[in-house]
């Protein structure tokens, strides 16, 4: 058993999840553990790829998810690379107008429960698991599924679009805390790669040459669990020892280290900076 590894992934039945958990599953060394809430699909992904273990869990319940992470914790010792993948998108008009002189009906907020609280869970609970590990975290792997919805609007999914911007702005905000346990933080950003995520009518509103290969999204993600330097579509070189707080962007076949915006000025800079220093509490 020392020689094994253990990952876990959260929307790991279905998409982008099912596709790096397959990949994952064929290396040898690799014991994976494939999360969700739908017990149907666990089973036929775990049919599918033999070499994983479904286990169900809701990535908005704090409670169930760290009992999920515990008990793979306790049967495998070691925790060595979570994928915070587990995503869905609303499916309501934001915009519809409602009668008037009537209030409003309230919104229905699963899309940020499950793309942003379930992200923090995950990302909260590998950090204590990583740390418990026998490398007390060294090399231990995060990755955060963010979008491309992570840098621009969405229009006719805006809190679809909030999510992302928050997972993303997350993500680079964890990164350097993480790496001081040796911890490796980065999101994966791919375009519309054809899921369940979205009905069939909204696929069509996409020109089939600009959907994403899911080969391609799993390419980075593996490139991400092994910690190698990579370059990006423009050339843009990144070495293993940099390939932490990293946003890659997938467009088509092409993808792309995405930088934080630009500083406004010194002050802010100076601000902001100081949040990364080693926090009080630790």
């Amino acid at each position: 058993m020392t020689n094994i590894k253990v990952a876990v992934i959260t929307g790991g039945t279905s998409g982008i999840g099912l596709a790096v958990g397959k990949a994952l599953a064929h290396r040898a060394e690799w014991h994976v553990y494939l999360l969700g809430s739908k017990e149907e699909r666990g089973l036929q992904a775990t049919k599918e790829i033999p070499e994983t273990k479904f286990l169900r869990a809701n990535v908005s319940d704090y409670a169930d998810l760290a009992k999920t992470f515990d008990a793979i914790f306790k049967q495998t010792g070691r925790l060595d690379f979570v994928f915070a993948n587990a995503g869905v998108v609303e499916e309501f008009d934001f915009y519809a107008r409602q009668p008037k002189g009537e209030m409003p009906p309230g919104l229905d907020l699963t899309t940020i429960n499950v793309n942003v609280n379930g992200v923090i869970y995950a990302s909260y609970l590998a950090l204590q698991y990583f740390r418990q590990s026998p490398g007390q975290g060294k090399g231990c792997c995060l990755v955060v599924t963010g979008s491309t919805g992570s840098f621009y609007p969405s229009g006719f999914t805006p809190i679809y679009a909030a999510s992302k911007h928050a997972v993303l702005g997350f993500m680079r905000s964890i990164a350097t805390h993480f790496l001081r346990d040796g911890i490796r933080v980065n999101a994966l950003c791919p375009g519309a790669v054809r899921t369940n995520l979205l009905s069939e009518e909204t696929w069509k509103l996409f020109p089939d040459q600009h959907l994403v290969p899911m080969e391609v999204v799993v390419k980075i993600a593996l490139a991400f669990v092994d910690g190698e330097e990579m370059v990006d579509s423009k050339g843009t070189r990144v070495p293993a020892t940099g390939l932490h707080g990293c946003a890659v962007e997938i467009t088509g076949e092409n993808y792309y280290f995405r930088d934080q915006p630009e500083w406004a000025d010194d002050a802010v800079k100076e601000v902001m900076m100081a949040t990364m220093a080693p926090s009080v509490n630790q």
